[in-house]
């Protein structure tokens, strides 16, 4: 029987995004679907800026924006009254590297992705399914099928379920997904759209009846349109759009004309959620683990960074340099998130789809109004970005967060914030994401005095690094700051006093903070939460052996 360490179950983007950091790392895996390829078809469409700043960790941030196209802006009409603008440029500015939402759709999400494994040596192995699988203490032996008719027994430590929301890898594990559907039945089409309104803009009309989201797409004057499928074709197999153009534009107020329409589909929406992200030996990933309304532009960008959660804690683990106890923090972190968005969307969509007067009444006379005062306040403006773009998404309740100082602006959870480093760290300005992509826990020391004793602190970096590598190997780097060096702006960021220690994750959250250097401290730490093991005893090859069983 073949053995790998990780089997991915589905290659769409977030088992392409786990394959991905598996690669970065050096674990050994397998991704298999059944599929014969990526997907064609544009499905999900928003990119959000957190996501961007994990691609561009990967390299990858730049091709993906000159693919895409960045939207700066959202309008909210109701009739042919525009009621609100919100300048996503403006809102996001500093704060990310990407104030926007990228328009880049699922499929050149997935070939991107994919084109990433392969330069790292991998492949997905198409037209290859689950079968059936065992979860049991020591592993995990799944069955395959391949195009051919062929069955293939595959042993592996841990599988993670990445396929999608009818997924067999959730259903072996009889695992249940508990929620509902939504009762309107709902419409998506790529076309070109013709009106007076401003091109370019993400833009949200709510009428009467009902309401029509604009996308904006790479192409002169094409959309993503969605919006409540009239009547209920939602199950009439060769609905076109052209079959309901006539009364989608008699739903809205605005006068628009369709046309060149590339895809169209009819679907219901769905609200669920699995109570574990882990059963045992597996694991289950975006769409297999949660979905949710499209409102905000959430879903594939939640699943893209499930993977970048559970990737480094499956790799610490693999390698035999974390116990399996740290995988537990992925369901510990990523679920109550999960919880929260199918929360936020769930009254979001409701919102705008309900019949019922009083909501609608709300819907177009006082949320216009209400939404337009709020936006007036810049503490509301500068709030908002953070939760549109998932920036805003912190881990300061997990078990793996430790602020050892109250005294530090910075909070262990917090994504690490944006800054940009300078020369002599950087031979031309980046982004701390891009200066910081190499994988591994980045320790900052960080001190705020000048160049004579910036001598003393890279001594006491390179002695730390010593003493960090003779018991962890290869998986922490090392970082000596002072003001002057190129971080000034990260000083700021972090809203560092005289110093700083900051352990930064491989996901680019801050795991520990504290304003002394206590190497002793953080040592304790790194055993005792995050759960490293000392392996300066342990033989190199034993670090490729199987991982121990959960306990």
């Amino acid at each position: 029987m073949r053995h790998t360490q990780v089997l991915i179950v589905g290659a769409g983007p977030t088992g392409l995004m786990l394959a991905c950091q598996l690669a970065r790392h050096g674990v050994d895996f397998r991704i298999v679907d059944p599929k014969v390829g990526p997907t064609r078809e544009s499905r999900a469409l928003g990119v959000q800026a957190r996501t961007l700043e994990l691609f561009e960790a990967m390299g990858i941030a730049d091709a993906a924006v000159a693919e895409g196209r960045p939207v700066l802006a959202g309008n909210l009409y109701v009739g042919r009254k525009r009621v609100q603008r919100i300048p996503l440029g403006e809102l996001g500015r500093g704060m990310t590297p990407f104030p926007f939402l990228l328009i880049l759709e699922q499929s050149r999400n997935e070939a991107l992705l994919d084109a990433t494994l392969r330069a790292a040596g991998h492949q997905v192995q198409w037209r290859c399914g689950l079968e059936e699988l065992r979860n049991e203490a020591e592993g995990v032996t799944a069955t395959l099928r391949h195009e051919d008719g062929r069955e293939e027994s595959l042993s592996c430590d841990w599988l993670v379920g990445c396929d999608g929301a009818r997924s067999p890898v959730r259903e072996s594990l009889g695992m249940p997904f508990t929620g509902g559907t939504y009762e309107n039945a709902f419409y998506v089409a790529d076309t070109r759209v013709a009106w007076e309104l401003p091109h370019g803009e993400l833009t949200v009309c709510l009428s009467r009846e009902t309401f029509v989201l604009f996308f904006p797409m790479p192409g002169e004057q094409r959309y993503r349109v969605i919006g409540t499928l009239p009547g209920d074709g939602a199950q009439e197999p060769k609905l076109r759009f052209e079959d309901i153009e006539a009364a989608v534009r008699e739903q809205m107020d605005i006068p628009v004309q369709f046309s060149e329409t590339a895809w169209f589909s009819a679907y219901r929406v769905h609200h669920r959620c699995v109570r574990q992200f882990r059963a045992g030996r597996c694991f289950l990933a975006g769409d297999a683990a949660h979905v949710h309304s499209p409102v905000g532009a959430q879903g594939m960008n939640t699943g893209l960074q499930d993977a970048c959660n559970l990737g480094w804690k499956l790799a610490l683990v693999t390698q035999g340099l974390a116990r399996a106890q740290l995988l537990d923090s992925y369901h510990a972190e990523r679920w109550p998130l999960a919880q929260r968005l199918l929360q936020t969307t769930d009254t979001a969509f409701r919102l705008v789809v309900s019949r019922n007067a009083l909501i609608r009444g709300f819907r177009l006379h006082v949320f216009p109004w209400l939404a337009a005062r709020l936006m007036s306040r810049q503490a509301v403006r500068r709030r908002l970005f953070p939760v549109l773009s998932q920036t805003g998404i912190h881990y300061r309740a997990s078990a793996l967060s430790r602020t050892a100082s109250p005294r530090l602006a910075a909070r262990a959870g917090d994504r690490l914030p944006y800054a940009e480093i300078g020369a002599p760290l950087a031979a031309t300005p980046c982004s701390v994401y891009a200066w910081l992509a190499a994988p591994g826990f980045h320790l900052l020391l960080m001190q705020r005095r000048g160049r004579r004793d910036a001598d003393a602190l890279a001594s006491l970096a390179a002695t730390w690094r010593d003493r960090l590598a003779s018991t962890w190997p290869s998986c922490l780097h090392v970082h000596a700051l002072t003001l002057g060096s190129g971080a000034d702006a990260l000083f700021q960021a972090l809203g560092v006093g005289e110093r700083a220690l900051l352990l930064v994750r491989p996901d680019q959250y801050l795991a520990y903070v504290d304003d002394r250097f206590d190497l002793a401290a953080l040592q304790v730490y790194l055993a005792s939460t995050l759960g490293l093991m000392c392996v300066a005893a342990t033989s190199q090859s034993g670090l490729n052996q199987r991982s121990a069983g959960p306990s």
